[in-house]
Order: C-alpha cells, then sequence, then structure tokens
C-alpha cells in the first residue's frame, strides 16, 4: 500500500472560543483549516494510497483546562478523560474532520505522540475517549498512541518526537509516570516545567492572553520592564516564589540547596532563553541509522540540512506566535506541517509544508472589545 504521513504539532486546542466570550486560554482558531487539509488529503490519496496522521503532541493544551475552577496539579485518569472531553466537545469541527478522515477510507490511521502538554492522554482513559469521538467502531483499531517513549521510529530512518524530552524542565521519565496515592489512586508524575505552567504562566495568562505565544520570553519581559512593569513584576515574583518551593526546597539538604542554587539558576534561565534547535541539531548527530529528524515543541518552523547530509525538521505551531527576535520581528509562521511520502522504491521525502487552503472572503472574529 502507498502511503503519505502527516505531522502536525503544537495546535493546543483548549476548551473552545463561544460568541462575545472571552477565553484567554484558548489559542486555536483554525478548526475549519484543518478539516480542509485533512479533506484535501483524503482527496489526493484517492482509492490507491493511505493517510497516516501523525498528531505530535501539545495537540490539546490540558494544562489550560480547569476543572471544578481550577488547574489541578494531581491529575487522575478520571480528571484527564474530563479535561480531554471539555477539548473535544469545545472543538466540534476538528472532532469531526478526524472522524470523516477515518471512515474516508480503513487505509486512513491516527498515530498519537503526546506532548508536555497533553501528557494526560498517557492514561488509557483518554485514550478511549479519543477513539470514542474520532474513531467509533472498527476504526479504533486504526488509532494509536505511543506511550513508551517520547519517539515514534520509522523503519525507513526517520525519527518523529514531540521534543520535550530536549528540555530538563519538560522531561519526564517514561519509566515512572505515575505515583501512587495512599487510596492507590495513580497520579501523573508531572515535569517540574508543567507545575510551572499551571502556577504562574495560567493565572497571569487570563491577565495576559498573548503571553505564551511571545517569543522569545526573555526580549518580552525586558521590554514589559519599561511598558507593564507592574506585570513583569508579578510575573517575575512568582516564578521567583516557584523556584524556590519546586527547586531549591526539594533538596533534602540545605548546605545542598545553597551549592546547587548557582546551577540551578543556570539551568532555569538557560532553558527559558532558548537553544532548542541546537539541542535538537546534537540529538539528531548522535543517533545512528537515521537521517531525519522532525519535532514540533518550539512553535518555530525549521527545515535544515546539517553538514553530514542529515535533515532535520521542525513542524511550528498553528498558534499565531509574536515574534520579537530581529531575525523574525513580527512573523507569523502560518499553518506549518510536515509530510513524508515515497517514491516507487519506498524511498522517503520530507517536505515542510504550509497549508493555505481556500480563500475567504471573511470569517468570524468570535470576540473584540
Amino acid at each position: 500500500m502507498k502511503l503519505i504521513r502527516l505531522i502536525l504539532s503544537d495546535l493546543h486546542l483548549a476548551t473552545g472560543a463561544r460568541p462575545g466570550q472571552l477565553n484567554p486560554l484558548e489559542d486555536f482558531f483554525c478548526d475549519d483549516r484543518f478539516a480542509e487539509l485533512l479533506a484535501h488529503y483524503d482527496a489526493l490519496a484517492g482509492d490507491t494510497m493511505g493517510v497516516e496522521l501523525i498528531l505530535n503532541g501539545d495537540i490539546f493544551d490540558l494544562l489550560k483546562v480547569k476543572i471544578g475552577g481550577a488547574w489541578p496539579l494531581e491529575i487522575t485518569d478520571a480528571i484527564a478523560v474530563d479535561k480531554l472531553r471539555q477539548c473535544l466537545e469545545g472543538h466540534p469541527v476538528f472532532t469531526r474532520a478526524i472522524r470523516d478522515f477515518l471512515a474516508s477510507s480503513p487505509k486512513h490511521r491516527l498515530t498519537y505522540i503526546p506532548g508536555n502538554h497533553d501528557l494526560d492522554l498517557w492514561f488509557p482513559g483518554p485514550q478511549a475517549l479519543l477513539r470514542r469521538y474520532v474513531a467509533p467502531g472498527d476504526a479504533a483499531e486504526r488509532v494509536r498512541f505511543i506511550t513508551g517513549s517520547d519517539t515514534y521510529y520509522l523503519p525507513e530512518g526517520i525519527q518523529i518526537r514531540h521534543g520535550h524530552q530536549l528540555e530538563r524542565i519538560h522531561r519526564v521519565d517514561y519509566e515512572a509516570m505515575t505515583e501512587r496515592r495512599r487510596d492507590g489512586t495513580e497520579v501523573l508524575t508531572l515535569p517540574w516545567g508543567s507545575l510551572w505552567i499551571l502556577e504562574v504562566m495560567n493565572p497571569l495568562k487570563e491577565a495576559r492572553s498573548y503571553i505564551d505565544r511571545v517569543q522569545p520570553l526573555s526580549r518580552f519581559l525586558w521590554g514589559s520592564l519599561v511598558f507593564d512593569p507592574f506585570f513583569v513584576t508579578r510575573f517575575l515574583w512568582r516564578s521567583t516564589l516557584y523556584f524556590f518551593r519546586h527547586r531549591v526546597f526539594k533538596l533534602a539538604a540545605w548546605r545542598a540547596r545553597w551549592r546547587m542554587l548557582p546551577r540551578l539558576i543556570h539551568e532555569e534561565l538557560t532553558e527559558m532563553v532558548g537553544g532548542f534547535d541546537e539541542r535538537a541539531m546534537r540529538a539528531l548527530s548522535r543517533v545512528r541509522g537515521v537521517h531525519t529528524l522532525i519535532v514540533g515543541h518550539s512553535h518555530g518552523p525549521r527545515f535544515l540540512q546539517l553538514p553530514t547530509g542529515k535533515i532535520l525538521v521542525n513542524t511550528g505551531t498553528w498558534v499565531k506566535m509574536i515574534n520579537l527576535d530581529l531575525e523574525y520581528l513580527g512573523q507569523d509562521s502560518g499553518l506549518t506541517y510536515a509530510v513524508i511520502e515515497y517514491d516507487d522504491e519506498g524511498r522517503p521525502s520530507t517536505s515542510l509544508m504550509r497549508w493555505l487552503g481556500t480563500h475567504r472572503a471573511c470569517e468570524p472574529v468570535p470576540y473584540q472589545d
């Protein structure tokens, strides 16, 4: 069977937008464009080819979903199901698009690789829920989840990773994904980067909805010292409290705490200001038998060829970013994704694509004040 593989990441669906109501935690407004994309490749495949849709992490931004009016710090299977249900019901066009795509051909399939914003999909409950929504009946057999590691290995020398494992603040131990409460309930072991989002970024995003869409964050903070000093003071104060509570005071001995403090501060600042591309290139260079690495996570689309001939692809994001880097100043990278196609001998060719879709004369504005 001939096959096309589509790889998307970092869509960040939250609970949806309601007309006339502000939802500062929702960043995905491209449901119709996503549906067009799947319909296009379904038509392109026809009766002779199959399409594998690979959702490479942070498709659902489950860290932004509240339960009972608060962001839960302890995530159980039941809580993960509740959060995912809110996202699926908040994006009916997106959900229906995947269901129609899988129903249109028995050759189509879906592969899901959880990222750091949708680690909840490690649990079987939300996996079953997603299958019920997008792949009812026999189609459920064509949906798979990659949860044993962060990597989807293709036999032809291609690796697909979300990319959170390349950053210390978001790294997880796939051998110990949960902790067990005294009552026996399993709770997801969140990396401290996720806890920082829950305790620091989410409350601030309700006040400044764009804060996690600005790159690089360090330049935004420097500018905010002049234009929004009260807000940046709140950010720095919350981050400092978080840092000492979750990083410094986690160390058992006081002497060890103060001895490691400079290194911890350096690690925090290094992770915040960037360097993701370099880490991804080093990871690709080290691994044998792999000529192409496809990642997401950083929201910056890339198509780079290393001196060794290996290729690094970053699929970017479908969230509208605000770029303050002089090299990419003000750029909106667009609806980017990767495509893997195969020639008659089965040799793969990987491309970074930008979805343009059909021209529209107008589109609704869900909220404007």
